[in-house]
């Protein structure tokens, strides 16, 4: 079984959060979502959805793949923001895509073999009654 990652950037995404001023409860407000739930997601209590991180990247207005990145580790000039590192989380990212990716593909095979298992069954039953 592969192993799962988990991705764990709660901590940019508040410290982002309080340097564009926004408020947990603007957030949650902005998301559709409660206080608690935005407070889980940076605490990195809850796993994140994509539409999550894209709906904080709009609501924050900071691209997505700055999320992966601490702001305290970035500098801004003018409307560009560089990393003075690489980003820490590419790795993490990966993986746990990947990890995502085998996990369907473990379901998919599983339901591949019912259909095929009940089609089976199902020519097998209709050759009795010929």
């Amino acid at each position: 079984m592969a192993k799962e990652y988990k991705l764990k950037i709660g901590s940019n995404i508040r410290k982002w959060r309080n340097i564009k001023s926004v408020k947990q409860k603007e957030l949650a407000a902005s998301m559709g979502l409660s206080e608690t739930a935005i407070s889980n997601i940076e605490n990195d209590l809850t796993n994140i959805t994509l539409t999550q991180l894209e709906d904080i990247s709009s609501a924050l207005d900071v691209p997505v793949e700055h999320l992966f990145n601490d702001p305290q580790e970035t500098y801004h000039t003018g409307n560009n923001v560089y990393t003075q590192q690489p980003v820490t989380y590419e790795r993490e990212l990966f993986q746990a895509v990947i990890s995502s990716l085998q996990k369907k593909d473990e379901q998919l095979q599983s339901i591949m073999q019912n259909v095929l298992h009940t089609m089976t069954a199902l020519v097998q039953d209709e050759k009795k009654f010929i």
